[in-house]
């Protein structure tokens, strides 16, 4: 939060270029540079995109909102400044009305409230929200601007997290009718197969590398349950695992999981309804499903195992439960941060990128008895995990790892103390076996049984399209002016018939296009009471509704159309071999061109048939061979955003506002490593640790600490402390040293600097400096009067008359000055009388 004390002072100043600034927010930075062009390197091909919220952190004194203004804003986007409550009330900045709605100027609190609403919020859940730091805040020197920031985020990051529980439906839905075809054996067949059994759930956490050996000598005993972006290294580790469990819809999951792919003759997939197509089309195994496999028909799998959240993990132990597995091992299922950053194991990409720097988390209890960071969305999986523990109590859950974050219900085991017996040979056979392929007249059956079903589907939803279109006429026709009441009554019944049909008639379609469409039919609501709702507002709630019904079910339709395209597709591959090139234009526009590979074993004998098309085929694995070996640059970038240094410092100043010891240790330890080879993790190693041991009251070695930091190193923030360790150590010399190199940054430390040098006893060049400020800044009665006090108590009588009388001018009750100024008279009267 904001602190209560603003550092921001009320004096402006003007620059070589007329423009007027805030030296206590924008220090010197438009005096040699004005701030156009300053702007237009840094900000102006950002500020010109498209459809884009653009959330800036300070407006440099008012010159940046100004700026926005007089460049213009891109078609679709808009900005919200969020800024500080002592700025604000500095500054006026006037908005045109033709900026009125895509231009937005607001304090904390209020942008909690301006992101709620509905095209803000939709702009954050499109992941099209940009976040920026002004010249002032991104320069460190307040804090303030480096908390605001760090809420800012945490508002859009909340936002974004709690919308996608509401409004990430429609990925679900797309990948589900992507899977129809894929999706052939529900998990439901593995249900209580392994009752009394061990098993261990193997996620990614950073304590997965101190249990390899143990996994791999208990082999024999145990079930291997996998999440999938760890199974290729278990597998290079010499663990296979028996089963290998993925959930994650978004595209780039193949990108984070493509070395499972290479494990298809080995594992049995178990991947959620909703699972990455990429993934589930291009594995060349068994596999089987959770969850629903059509989002129109849930009575088709009732008895399925579910597919459940918020993490991979949650999934992986829902699965197991359902198996029946009575004692449950947890390994890598950390929860939470290692002591010194890493988010993953070893062999990991986000091990690679390094410790986690920049992500302000939250803080969790470990088996160990420390403190560790984790993100809001393990958070939830704690909860949920827990949740699943309590509903199984007579179960057994283990977590090996004293590192991880204490689950209620799940007790840390060292390994030596863990009891298990061998697994059953058959038991091994039937993971080994189930999930194969069918033979090649079922699979023809069923995949025809599927086309006719989504044939079917995809007409009954034209079909909808066509009511809801009608509909959304009728409801245009109502809202003429010119409209009867006898012609109104007869629309209503029209819509009216039209409703009940889509109820009745299509309920479950009707149901899934409202599901789909959730955001968009929130569109019509209203916090009204019915009974004060004109006709107008009828009309135009009518008009919403049917018109999100209208393109939530083309959409579905268009979905529908392209899963029925597929499955055709599907069908084709059986036959003969010679269809390759029709095959190939649809892996191509799914992006599926690992199929080859399952066609090529469906048809051993390509190679005679196919002569024409052998470059083509090559061609496809070729392409295939390239997303299994792209950069994934995609993912790298949003990875290595949260571990800038530039996030590493909001980070640190986060934490010492908040006084956090436990999360300055952990930043210190994370830098230390990294600052003998780069100059900007030295300097913030040097503030995280000079902190911790000022928090921990070591204020020698605090100071020692800062003075080590290199000259050339040292920024204002780090400045801020060695003063402040010198002052309290009563280090007169060194505070001098630190506040005459500060001012180099503002003139606000003069004032301070000239009360060391007074302490130091050096009268005329204290006195020199207060009147160096005083001449810039006349307009500062509070030194006004610390110089009057000054000039008082060293007998500089005039001086001090003259001081408390300028007070006086701008603030004629000012009691420090009256006061002083009655003594003054008092002492000169009496000296007078003597």
């Amino acid at each position: 939060m904001q602190e209560s004390q603003s550092t921001i002072l009320n004096t402006f100043a003007v620059n070589p270029f007329g423009e007027y600034y805030l030296p206590s927010i924008n220090r010197t930075q438009f005096e040699s540079i004005d701030s156009k062009t300053q702007y237009d390197t840094k900000f102006k091909q950002d500020f010109g995109r498209e459809d884009t919220l653009h959330v800036v952190i300070g407006m440099d004194s008012g010159l940046l909102a100004n700026y926005v203004l007089e460049t213009g804003i891109a078609e679709g986007s808009r900005f919200i400044f969020v800024e500080l409550d002592a700025a604000l009330s500095l500054l006026q900045i006037e908005i045109p009305k033709e900026f009125k709605q895509s231009l937005h100027i607001c304090t904390l609190s209020e942008f909690s409230e301006l992101l709620k609403e509905e095209t803000n919020e939709l702009f954050v859940i499109k992941d099209r929200c940009s976040f920026y730091r002004s010249l002032g805040a991104a320069s460190n020197h307040l804090e303030e601007y480096t908390l605001l920031c760090n809420d800012v985020e945490k508002i859009i990051q909340n936002t974004y997290f709690d919308s996608e529980v509401s409004f990430s439906q429609k990925i679900f839905v797309k990948t589900q009718l992507e899977n129809i075809i894929e999706n052939r054996q529900p998990a439901s067949v593995l249900k209580d197969q392994f009752t009394g059994m061990a098993c261990i759930i193997i996620a990614g956490g950073p304590s997965l590398d101190q249990h390899i050996e143990w996994i791999r000598s208990q082999s024999d005993n145990l079930i291997v349950i996998a999440v999938s972006r760890i199974a290729s290294k278990l597998y290079n580790e010499g663990i296979t695992p028996d089963i290998i469990v993925s959930v994650d819809p978004q595209d780039h999951s193949f990108e984070v999981n493509r070395e499972m792919m290479s494990l298809h003759k080995e594992a049995l997939f178990v991947q959620s309804f909703h699972v990455c197509s990429r993934m589930s089309a291009q594995w060349q195994g068994r596999s089987l499903y959770l969850g629903n496999r059509i989002p129109w028909n849930k009575s088709l799998d009732e008895n399925n195992i579910e597919s459940i959240g918020p993490t991979v993990t949650n999934s992986a132990v829902h699965l197991a439960l359902n198996m029946g597995f009575s004692q449950l091992l947890l390994c890598g299922v950390d929860l939470c941060h290692s002591k010194d950053g890493y988010t993953h194991a070893k062999g990991t990409l986000e091990a690679s990128l390094g410790p986690n720097l920049g992500q302000i988390c939250e803080w969790v209890d470990t088996y160990a008895g420390y403190k560790a960071e984790t993100l809001i969305q393990l958070l939830c999986a704690i909860e949920s995990l827990e949740n699943q523990v309590a509903a199984f109590s007579e179960r057994t859950f283990i977590n090996l790892s004293r590192t991880a974050a204490i689950v209620k219900g799940v007790s840390y085991q060292a390994t030596k103390d863990i009891q298990l017996q061998a697994i059953a040979k058959e038991k091994r056979q039937l993971l080994q076996t189930i999930g194969s392929t069918d033979s090649k007249q079922e699979k023809v059956e069923e995949i025809e049984g599927w086309i006719n079903e989504l044939d079917e589907t995809a007409k009954s939803m034209g079909e909808i399209t066509t009511l809801s279109s009608n509909a959304l006429r009728y409801s245009r026709e109502m809202a003429k002016q010119d409209v009867t009441p006898q012609q109104l009554s007869a629309l209503s019944e029209k819509i009216e018939t039209i409703e009940q049909e889509l109820n009745s008639k299509y309920h479950s379609l009707s149901q899934l296009i409202k599901f789909y469409g959730y955001y968009e039919f929130t569109k019509f609501l209203t916090t009204k009471e019915s009974d004060s709702w004109s006709q107008k507002q009828l009309n135009e709630m009518t008009f919403s509704y049917y018109d999100a019904f209208e393109k939530i079910s083309e959409t579905l339709h268009n979905l529908i159309n392209n899963s029925l395209q597929r499955s055709k597709s599907r069908l084709l591959e059986t036959c003969s071999s010679s269809k390759i090139t029709e095959l190939a234009k649809q892996w191509r526009a799914d992006n599926q061109q690992g199929r080859v590979r399952i066609w090529k074993q469906a048809h051993p004998d390509y190679m005679e048939h196919c002569k024409p098309h052998l470059e083509l085929i090559e061609e496809l694995e070729s392409e295939y061979q390239e997303q299994l070996t792209n950069d994934r640059k995609v993912y790298v970038d949003a990875v290595k955003k949260t571990t800038t240094l530039e996030r590493a410092f909001t980070k640190i100043m986060v934490l010492v506002n908040a006084k956090h010891l436990a999360g300055l240790k952990q930043m210190a330890t994370c830098l230390q490593p990294v600052a003998a080879h780069e100059d900007e993790a030295n300097r913030l190693y040097h503030l995280a640790y000079g902190h911790q041991l000022y928090l921990e009251e070591q204020y020698e070695e605090a100071l020692t600490c800062m003075l080590d930091l290199p000259d050339e190193l040292v920024t204002e923030p780090e400045l801020k402390l060695t003063l402040r360790l010198s002052l309290k150590l009563m280090k007169l010399e060194q505070a001098s040293k630190a506040l005459k190199k500060a001012t180099s940054y503002s003139d606000e430390y003069l004032p301070q600097y000239a009360n060391v040098l007074r302490l130091q006893g050096l009268t005329q060049e204290s006195v020199n400096t207060y009147l160096d400020y005083l001449d810039r800044y006349p307009s500062d009665l509070m030194v006004w009067l610390k110089f009057g006090t000054f000039m008082f108590d060293i007998r500089q009588i005039q001086a001090a008359i003259d001081a408390f009388s300028h007070v006086i001018q701008s603030d004629p009750d000012n009691q420090v000055a009256l006061s002083y100024l009655t003594k003054i008279d008092t002492m000169l009267n009496a000296e007078q009388g003597s």
